[in-house]
Parts: structure tokens; sequence; C-alpha cells
């Protein structure tokens, strides 16, 4: 780790980006992955009762390759409405191994925006499932499959053992470099698109963020390097939705290139499968997020946990204290934060226990410190600007977190303008407001959109958050019961608006947050009582909807 001219913090970029691997197709290195010992298992999938080893997901997805070259050769991108198991793995593999692009769909969004994905992304064909899609319908009748719906259970009917058992076999007899060669595999992917991921619409309307072969790869090494998952010794615990890039990054591709063992669950809400899953599965580490964690927290005991060692929580910020209550109630699990975004693909730093085998490519010199998200990947820059003037600020000062690497997406489909706005000569804006230390550590202060400007000061909703959440006792609560958002006022240019999932006296309320010191700009003045607060199929807050909401305060 170095410093640039007091401002930019530097992990390896210039020999990272030299990596070979970075320009390789995401199918050819999933091959090479998966060919390597193939008699392991690879899948445990608890929510079908299935194992699968290596040859047999090769094999499966090989022959789901050929199956979708033959019915949409025609088509650029290839639209996946499947959950976390073994089908969503398969396609995933194979619509790489066809020279596609992969469009993992969100079902948990509503008609209109759905219907926007799939004209953003030209998709014309879904592969899904009947049973998923008959619970959509249940609560959407109109809801958007494109022109063509594929139940996978009926596609794998159609290619039988027949055309899969004969490449289960030439993948346990064949070198994998042969293998490749034989079914025609694409060995270069480099900066074409690979993935589009719809971002969370956590602000506004899912944008399609493009993904490359080498945005993809790139992150994967970056994990494989900081040695949090050591292949062998290592099983990962896999519930986050494929339309996630967390979930997609890590449990199709991570997994299928360095052979890591991992235990699928449809979905992280199934506490109870999630728990037992674990336990069966022998997981060694847990990658999810604090607000499915807290659920997993209140239920479980040590001995559900088996032999986890490692929870990761990203995705958002881990609550205040949860770290130090997690720790107290499982001692031998250790809980990691760490921080990512779509457009980073997504894992940018983690913070990391001592005496981990660390990869030959990873120059970080700790492990973790208190408050950070951890240190930035091998391979990236990092530097934070002023969020006024755009001057990049000396490390330690607090400004706009701007990232730079080979993990860094191109920009978003078909939005030219937003891109310019992102994207200046190579850096990322991030929207977040950080520090940095001369150790590379990121120390996230807040989402710049999730601040306002009241009389000149910049009032953090999160901060309001955690604090009305104290003064309600409210901090354990399985689901959110309150969010802070805001509404323009002419004469100190925003005013604060508190939703609320519950009834709230908000004399008695204003006076606790007195007492305990809250600063008066940081007091709610509106109150809003609303059924439920919006949020998105990840369990973040669906900062769009709220914003409307608060919009209409009176």
């Amino acid at each position: 780790m170095k410093v640039i001219d007091s401002k930019i913090i530097d992990s390896g970029y210039d020999k990272f980006e030299k990596l070979r691997i970075l320009e390789w197709n995401l199918a050819y290195a999933a091959v090479r992955g998966l060919s390597e010992n193939s008699s392991r298992e690879q899948i445990f999938d608890y929510s079908l009762g299935k194992r699968m080893d290596r040859a047999t997901v090769l094999g499966a997805a090989l022959a789901i390759k050929e199956y979708i070259q033959a019915n949409f050769g025609d088509e650029e991108r290839i639209g996946i409405a499947l959950p976390s198991c073994i089908p969503g793995i398969l396609v995933n593999l194979a619509v790489q191994m066809a020279g596609k692009v992969s469009v993992n769909l969100n079902f948990t969004l509503g008609p209109e925006s759905a219907a926007a994905c799939l004209r953003k992304a030209g998709i014309r064909t879904v592969i899904g499932s009947n049973k998923v899609k008959e619970k959509v319908l249940q609560h959407y009748s109109d809801y958007p499959w494109g022109d063509r719906f594929i139940d996978v259970g009926d596609m794998l009917k159609r290619i039988g053992k027949k055309r899969i058992v004969p490449k289960v076999i030439a993948v346990k007899l064949l070198p994998w470099r042969m293998t490749a060669a034989i079914f025609g595999i694409p060995k270069y992917g480099g900066n074409k698109e690979a993935s589009i991921i719809f971002t969370s619409g956590s602000e506004g309307e899912p944008k399609a963020a493009v993904l490359t072969h080498r945005n993809i790869i790139a992150n994967c090494v970056q994990m494989s390097q900081i040695g949090i998952v050591w292949p062998g010794d290592a099983t990962l615990h896999a519930n986050l939705p494929l339309f996630h890039s967390f979930g997609q990054s890590i449990q199709v591709w991570f997994c299928s290139i360095f052979g890591v063992r991992q235990v699928a669950v449809q979905s992280p809400l199934e506490v109870q499968s999630n728990l037992d899953a674990i336990r069966e599965g022998g997981s060694t580490l847990m990658i999810s997020t604090p607000t499915f964690l807290r659920s997993y927290y209140k239920k479980a005991t040590p001995a559900d946990l088996g032999k986890l060692q490692y929870v990761i929580g990203g995705a958002e910020k881990t609550p205040d204290g949860f770290i130090e209550a997690w720790e107290g109630k499982f001692p031998s699990v250790r809980y990691l934060a760490g921080y990512g975004l779509t457009e980073a693909s997504p894992v940018v730093a983690v913070n990391l226990p001592e005496g981990l085998k660390r990869g030959k490519m990873c120059p970080q010199p700790s492990s973790s410190k208190s408050e950070s998200v951890g240190e930035i990947f091998p391979g990236l820059q990092a530097a934070v600007v002023s969020p006024e003037t755009g001057e990049r600020l000396n490390i330690g000062e607090t400004g706009i977190l701007q990232l730079r690497g080979a993990s860094i997406f191109p920009g978003y489909l078909n939005m030219p303008e937003v891109n310019r706005e992102r994207i200046v000569d190579g850096w990322l804006n991030t929207g977040d407001l950080a520090s940095l230390d001369s150790d590379g550590f990121i120390f996230i202060k807040g989402r710049l959109s999730r601040f306002s400007k009241i009389g000149g000061e910049m009032v953090p909703h999160t901060g309001i958050e955690e604090a009305v959440e104290r003064a309600l006792n409210i901090e354990n609560s399985d689901e959110p019961k309150i969010a802070v958002g805001s509404k323009i006022d002419p004469a100190k240019g925003e005013v604060l608006v508190l939703l609320a999932a519950m009834d709230i006296d908000m004399t008695a309320l204003r006076k606790a947050l007195m007492k305990a010191g809250q600063p008066n700009l940081w007091i709610p003045r509106k109150m809003m009582r609303v059924e439920k607060i919006p949020l998105l199929a990840t369990g973040k807050l669906d900062l769009g909807k709220i914003r409307k909401i608060c919009m209409a305060a009176d």
C-alpha cells in the first residue's frame, strides 16, 4: 500500500492491471476452475435437497449452452429469473459459455420497473421457473416475462441425461483446455459486455449497469488474493439473490473460477432453513447483509452456526454496536464489515482477521480497524474529492469517495450523460462520503443523497435514524420501524421528515433526542405514519419511495 501525492491510495494498481487472466472470458476461467478435482462436491443445494460435483456442474452447463445456442442463437442477451440455486448457477454459466450476455432479473420489482428492465436490455427470452412465476403473478397479474418464457425444469427435461452424461465423462477424462476447445468455449472476454445488473433502484428507477468479463474476473481475483476464502478449506454459505451483483459475482463466478464449495439456500429470508443449511452443509463463511444477519442473530444459538468462522456484512451500513453484539453471542464467528457497490463488480473493501494466507498480489499490511469497512482491494486506487468543488482532498479528509481499477464498470447502458458524471478519467464517483487513511482503510460517513443541507449544514439521515431507534428502543427490530427523509423548505432549504411504521409521540421523542445531546438541526420537524417502511428485496431502504412519501408531507 502506498500514498501518491498525499491524496491517492494505491494498492498495486499497475501490477494488477497486467494480469493475463483479466483478458479471459468468464466461461473459460470457469471451465478451468470446475475441471480441477472434478469429482469434488461443488454445490450443496439445501433448498432443493441436491448435491452436485464439479464435473456434473460443468457437464450440465455445457449441455444447456448447446440448447441456448440452438434455440436463441440470434439473441445477444438472455434474461434469467431464477433464485440462488443449482439451476440459477447452471444457467448463468451456460449463457456465458454460449457467448451471450446474462441479465439476471429482479422478480421482486413491480410490473412497471420490470418492464423497463426488459426494454432497456432488449430482452426477448427469459429463462426462469414456473414456481417463481406463479408466486409473482399472485401479487402482480400483469407482470411481464418477455416475449418468450422458458421454464428451467422443462428445459432440463428436453435436454435430458443423454446430452449431459457424455459431457460429464469428457470433463473427468480430458485436460481442461481440451474441454474448452472441443465445446467451443470462448477464451477471451476482456472489455466485452458480460452481464447487466440492474441497480437496486434505491434512489429511483433501476439503471442497467454493464459489467465486463474483465470487471467480474478482476473482482474474483481480488477476493481470492485477500485470503478470506481459501479453496479446499472454506465453504461459502450462499443465499443472496443472483440479480444482486454481490450474489452473482460470488456465487456463480468466484466459486466456479476458484473451486470454492458452496451451500445454497434460495432466500435469505428463510431464517430457519439457512441455519439448518449452515449446520448440515458445514459452511465456514457466510456473506450477507446486516438486515438479514440481524434475523439470524436473534434466532440462532452458537450450536446453529456449526463450523462457521466468519460472516461478512455488506451492501449497507452495519448498525452501531451490532458487531460487538454478534461476537458476544457467537464468540467463535468473527463479524467482518465490508463495502461494495454494483459499479465496482461489486466488492471494494473488507475488514480481515489476523493470520490469513494472503495472495502474492495482496500488498495490505494490516487487517481491520474499528468503524472502517476495511482496506481497499488489491489493484485499486482510491481518493476523495470535495462535494462542492470536485477538488481532490488529502488523505484523512472527508469527501466523495472515488475508485479506479480493473473491477470498475464502464458505465450504464445507453446513459452517456450519466456516465460522464459518474466516471471521469477512469475514476468512479461512488456518491458515498468517506475518508481514507494511509493504510488504505475506508471510513464511510454516509451516502451523499442521504444528507440534507439545512441552515448551511450537512445533516446525515442515517445518524438521525440511529438516534431515533435508540430513543424509541427499537434498534433490534426485525424490520425497520422508522426512516428519515426530507422535503424542500423555502426558509431553510430542506426540512427533515420522519416516516414511522408505528405510533410515535413526537413531543416525547423530541425531548428524548434533546436529552441525548442530539443537535437541534438533527431533530425531525415532521412525521408521517406509514403502514410499512419501504424496502428493496435486498433489505435496504427504498430511498426513491421514501423520498416521494416525504415530499407529500404536510
